[in-house]
């Protein structure tokens, strides 16, 4: 398995190296449950970040820069006034692509693209809530509280109440 702050240090170097000046990562953390996304950065307070990157994207199989462009992207996210895919984010992705052009800095990448085999990320709705009136259902996957309570919600179409169907 690769090594995830070795390879977080590269990218961190990458970014200086063209002048881009990432926050300060808290923690790096190697996710065993992902199945549907590469990474995620969480603020944990102002300027202090926590990193998660999938564990397939670090096995001996996989290319280094195929962690390297995800470990990359999510340090993206920690530069000031980074939060999204728009903006800032966006205009410093195409710079890192045009002046470091063995990274590919994308919102979105496919298991193809990484190298991985495919996973398919099959959502379950195990819940269902319809409106009397109309019969518009809302499906979750998780118990939420519309799923605990659904007598406190109302349907979004015709403002009737909700009911538990499954």
């Amino acid at each position: 398995m690769k090594d995830l702050k070795k390879l977080a240090a590269e990218c961190e170097n990458d970014l200086l190296s063209i002048g881009i000046q990432p926050g300060i990562v808290n923690r790096w953390i190697i996710n065993t449950r992902a199945k549907c996304r590469w990474g995620l950065c969480t603020t944990v307070s102002p300027g202090l970040y926590n990193i998660s990157i999938a564990e397939r994207l670090l096995h001996d199989e996989v290319e280094d820069q195929a962690a390297k462009d995800t470990i990359l992207h999510e340090l993206l996210h920690t530069v000031k006034g980074c939060r999204g895919h728009k903006g800032l984010w966006k205009e410093l992705a195409n710079k890192v692509n045009r002046m470091l052009p063995q990274y590919n800095i994308k919102r979105i990448t496919s298991a193809e693209e990484k190298g991985i085999k495919i996973i398919r990320c099959v959502r379950t709705n195990h819940y269902t809530v319809r409106c009397v009136e109309c019969g518009k259902e809302y499906h979750r996957e998780k118990k939420s509280k519309l799923i605990q309570h659904p007598e406190k919600y109302r349907c979004g179409i015709c403002s009737s109440p909700l009911e538990r169907v499954k």
